[in-house]
């Protein structure tokens, strides 16, 4: 593919996540993303054959992205609590479109290796806990199942909060969230420090 060609697709895919998000499958329409990005209809056919095809390779990219990000987080040598700050921060300040998408509802295509990375993404921070626990910074009778549910718990509940913008909630920066929430997990978890 020559180098205006992959621009030109490239463009079209940041674009149509961008309304796909925006509208959902059903209500985005190609014309108006060809017609954002420059490409008369013909050509918008050259890089993908419909409006199938156009979605899944955005929902292929944008896993591929959300692959990199959690890798990023959880395989480096931090300390668990900066780990945890790390995930807390992104999960709440990053709406996917992968958690709003690709699960086949209103009439979109599904896109089955979701549930494949949302299995390798527990699976990394299950793993970080388990390390933790090697490392001593947290206890070792803890179940690392159990506290990947609260960190799940935590941030959807945290998304919904702000999804809903509840006006009788003060408004702190997400960090501040996220030492909260550090704060109470090593209180439950992490091992006794030594005086």
């Amino acid at each position: 593919m020559k180098q205006q060609d992959h621009q030109t697709r490239e463009r079209l895919l940041v674009i149509a996540r961008d309304h796909f998000a925006r509208y959902g499958y059903s209500g985005t329409n190609l014309e108006q993303i060809g017609r954002q990005a420059g490409v008369s209809r013909g050509p918008l056919y050259y890089y993908f054959k419909n409006k199938k095809e156009l979605y899944l390779a955005v929902m292929q990219e944008e896993m591929v992205r959300l692959r990199a990000q959690y890798l990023a987080i959880f395989e480096g040598e931090d300390p668990i609590d900066v780990k945890l700050r790390k995930d807390i921060v992104f999960c709440s300040s990053h709406e996917s479109l992968l958690r709003q998408a690709g699960l086949g509802g209103k009439g979109e295509p599904v896109v089955s290796e979701i549930h494949e990375l949302y299995e390798q993404i527990y699976q990394l921070k299950k793993q970080a806990c388990i390390q933790a626990q090697q490392r001593h910074e947290l206890r070792m009778d803890a179940d690392p199942d159990e506290m990947v549910e609260l960190l799940y718990i935590y941030v959807f509940g945290l998304n919904e909060v702000k999804r809903n913008a509840f006006s009788f909630i003060s408004k702190h920066p997400l960090e501040q969230y996220a030492d909260q929430f550090v704060d109470l997990f090593l209180a439950r978890y992490g091992t006794p420090k030594l005086p």
